[in-house]
């Protein structure tokens, strides 16, 4: 009996109630955004104005550059803060809960949230400046918030609660027996890091950092909130909203949408290249 067999056409009936849902919610909407960005003001037939606008004016190719700027070295500084968190918070131990909460309590609390904190607590007369201030450190306070620094917090606050969320649990799933068993061979408490805890949790490391680094790239209310909205942290969904709107211009709304989209597969694919030359198989495995 040929355990191989070849799926009927009619089995993939079955894939209907869910890919329906996926069809009216998804797939339309992006074929109906993608058909707008080519046509210009709204008026019916192909052109291709708004992505020449877009490339041309520099008040949208700006976006592109004011979005890296913003989102990549956070998402890096994110990265390497939430890996020492996660890093030393592995295995068991007493207040390793408390410790965790903490870090990840950012994620329950919105973005909104934490914008509004940061205001607070790093405005001029807030807790941070009247704290460095006390301490003789600085004689004025240091401007935090509506500019590009109070975006790089907020979205730094809200990356590390992230990418610790997913590095906790991951790097508990590999038994420290294998750094152990390098050490007791000889080599050093960096060589047993470098040459056999990383390789196994460098794969799935890099694919967080993608997913985070994607979502980043459409920052909106950071951006806006604690941000400087008309030049330092005009993003993509800034530019965006503001057409769609302010000046009721959806087909160049989707245009910049549809820019940031392929931003966001190019810097995906940039990730994943580098994922690639290495170990990518699941660390859990190990255990």
């Amino acid at each position: 009996m040929d355990h191989h067999q070849v799926p009927k056409k009619k089995d993939f009936l079955l894939l209907l109630p869910a890919l329906l849902p996926l069809l009216l919610i998804f797939v339309i909407p992006l074929v109906n955004g993608i058909l707008l960005t080519f046509q210009s003001n709204g008026q019916p037939g192909f052109s291709l104005g708004n992505y020449i606008r877009f490339f041309t004016e520099s008040q949208y190719y700006t976006t592109i550059f004011k979005t890296l700027l913003l989102v990549v070295p956070a998402s890096i500084l994110e990265l390497i803060v939430a890996f020492a968190i996660a890093y030393y918070l592995r295995g068991k131990f007493k207040g390793k809960s408390l410790i965790a909460g903490l870090v990840i309590f950012p994620l329950t609390l919105g973005s909104l949230i934490v914008d509004m904190g940061i205001i607070v607590f790093f405005k001029p007369n807030g807790w941070f400046n009247q704290f460095l201030i006390g301490a003789g450190i600085i004689d004025e306070p240091i401007k935090l918030i509506y500019n590009f620094w109070g975006a790089f917090i907020a979205l730094f606050i809200l990356g590390v609660a992230f990418l610790a969320s997913n590095f906790i649990g991951m790097m508990d799933s590999i038994d420290p027996n294998l750094e152990q068993a390098a050490k007791s061979l000889g080599a050093s408490g960096w060589t047993a890091f470098w040459r056999v805890f990383y390789p196994l949790i460098r794969s799935s490391i890099l694919t967080i950092y993608a997913l985070n680094l994607i979502m980043q790239l459409g920052v909106y209310t950071s951006a806006v909130i604690v941000g400087n909205p008309a030049s330092e942290t005009r993003t993509f969904a800034v530019a965006a909203f503001e057409e769609a709107m302010r000046n009721f211009d959806y087909g160049m709304a989707n245009t910049i949408a549809i820019v940031m989209a392929v931003t966001q597969l190019i810097c995906l694919s940039i990730v994943y290249r580098l994922r690639q030359r290495g170990y990518v198989g699941s660390a859990a495995t190990f255990k």
